[in-house]
């Protein structure tokens, strides 16, 4: 049996990231570490734990296939968190969320590097 631990990010600016997830999602930074070549913010969101990448003297390493599609958050009311979300500035890659096969609400948007979100209505 195989449990998920984290997600890795690589972000141009840990805090800026690390602020955006804070502010957006509630997440809460639990670990932060700094060598030579990265910084890595840890966040606890929810059941998640989100790693932020930041490469400092190296450029970070070229992913082909295999890169991640986004990152999914589940919500309870999909029409408020886009009306608080838009008050913080996000944009939306449509007015409206969407049905999927299954009948659920989402909806998708930026990060701070152009990470894709998406909001899932539960």
């Amino acid at each position: 049996m195989y449990k998920l631990d984290h997600l890795a990010l690589v972000v141009k600016d840990c805090e800026r990231s690390a602020d955006f997830y804070k502010l957006v999602f509630g997440c809460a930074v639990v670990d932060h570490l700094v060598n030579d070549t990265m910084k890595i913010i840890y966040l606890q969101c929810g059941d998640l734990t989100l790693e932020l990448l930041e490469y400092i003297a190296v450029s970070p390493p070229s992913r082909g296939a295999g890169i991640y599609d986004h990152l999914a958050f589940i919500v309870a009311n999909i029409q408020a968190a886009m009306v608080s979300l838009k008050e913080q500035g996000v944009e939306f890659e449509s007015d409206n969320p969407r049905l999927t096969m299954n009948g659920k609400k989402i909806i998708f948007f930026s990060g701070p590097d152009g990470e894709r979100i998406e909001l899932i209505e539960a």
